[in-house]
């Protein structure tokens, strides 16, 4: 059976229109408040110029539909057809249903609008007024944010909110481009407007997210390149009476494929250096000497196909920067399964190179099993890139563990 969907303009919608602010604004208020109306409303979407301008859904219902305008009119008879249709909205509504009416502008009246079979659509309220100016919405955003944060306990300064209130916004725009890609693809732009919600949890996560604390990847992979090549250049020329002519070629040889990598593959050996880590602790020098170290100890050929590992049989072993003591054994382990539980790309790595080597000379060898709801790509898998693994057998062994199997 076919069913009638709401007619979308999402093709000609702008992300920064007031109606994606508007509508911003309003999941916030429900985020901060964690009820609508006095009633507890947690999960819900936020969906985008379909039902209404906008709609907050909760188990498939509509809790309510919001109409959005920006047009200068002192009067509320300017708004007559708008209101009329606000208030006939039906789709996935029941008895419960709030129907709003949000506009930039102070009018005449402001009154409910009640149309002949009861339908009651209220005009929206911001603090003490019925409306809210185009140059006001983004700071009644920032003040609700804030609010969230005090109530939370969490960090709260004007950079922080700045940057939380940019990547929501963000958010907002992205899922505009997400619909309109559906519909190049060959959606109908209703469908796909219908369908295509964000869940409350991605914004609230953004909220909750530090960005004091979150690495600035293009500078990273800067930093990492730079600490890789002093490491290397400096390490290997200052202890050449250590080295062999054959190690020295094959530090060469590495230092020289880590530093031309692609970015998308410097970051999964940034991953890789410290698993258990975030990226900014691994731009110290000594960690890059203790990667050389492993290298040095394994007399086996290095492959330099994909991440620079060593294979044998159907393993593939991978160097660390970690140091790692028995007594350090539970909390490696502990950090390592909340990373790869939340980090895609570090569970890309360990699907693929599932036996880690520390530059500990001896540790008892550590066996897991981590999850990850998605791995978003596989290095040198393409005909696997899309499956969901949720399961990642990951084995961690010392430079003489890995000495005894790999230099046999």
């Amino acid at each position: 059976m076919t069913i009638a969907l709401p007619e979308s303009a999402i093709s000609s919608w702008g992300g920064f229109a007031y109606q994606g602010k508007v509508a911003l604004y309003h999941s916030i208020c429900l985020l901060c408040d964690k009820s609508f109306l006095g009633i507890p409303l947690v999960n819900f979407h936020l969906q985008l110029d379909s039902t209404d301008d906008f709609a907050i859904y909760h188990q498939g219902n509509a809790v309510s539909v919001h109409q959005v305008k920006a047009k200068i009119s002192p009067y509320r008879s300017g708004f007559a057809n708008a209101l009329s249709k606000s208030s006939k909205i039906d789709t996935d509504c029941n008895a419960a249903t709030q129907r709003y009416f949000h506009i930039a502008n102070e009018i005449d009246d402001a009154s409910d609008y009640i149309n002949s079979a009861g339908g009651v659509v209220k005009f929206y309220q911001y603090g003490g007024d019925a409306h809210c100016k185009l140059e006001d919405i983004e700071e009644f955003t920032r003040r609700k944010i804030e609010e969230y944060l005090v109530k939370n306990s969490l960090p709260c300064t004007q950079i922080l909110l700045e940057r939380k209130y940019c990547h929501l916004s963000e958010m907002i725009t992205s899922k505009v481009i997400e619909i309109h890609a559906a519909i190049h693809s060959g959606d109908s732009q209703n469908h796909a407007a219908y369908t295509q919600t964000i869940p409350s949890s991605d914004l609230e996560n953004i909220v909750l997210t530090d960005f004091n604390a979150v690495s600035d990847i293009p500078y990273a992979l800067i930093k990492l390149r730079m600490t890789v090549s002093y490491a290397f250049e400096w390490y290997v020329a200052t202890n050449t009476d250590y080295f062999s002519i054959e190690q020295i070629k094959d530090c060469g040889a590495i230092y020289r494929f880590i530093y031309g990598m692609h970015d998308d593959d410097l970051q999964l050996v940034m991953h890789s250096l410290r698993p258990n880590g975030n990226e900014s602790d691994i731009f110290r020098p000594d960690d890059i000497r203790g990667y050389i170290d492993i290298i040095i100890e394994i007399t086996r050929k290095i492959s330099l196909n994909g991440l620079p590992h060593y294979l044998k049989d159907l393993k593939r072993y991978l160097p660390t920067s970690v140091t790692l003591k028995d007594r350090w054994a539970p909390s490696f382990k502990t950090e390592l399964l909340e990373r790869i539980r939340t980090n895609p790309k570090l569970a890309s790595v360990l699907y693929e190179y599932n036996t880690l080597i520390t530059g500990s000379d001896t540790h008892g060898e550590i066996t897991m099993v981590g999850e990850s709801d998605k791995i978003t790509s596989i290095h040198q898998r393409q005909n696997l890139a899309a499956n969901i693994i949720r399961e990642i057998p990951v084995s961690i062994i010392s430079t003489e563990a890995a000495k005894k199997e790999l230099n046999a």
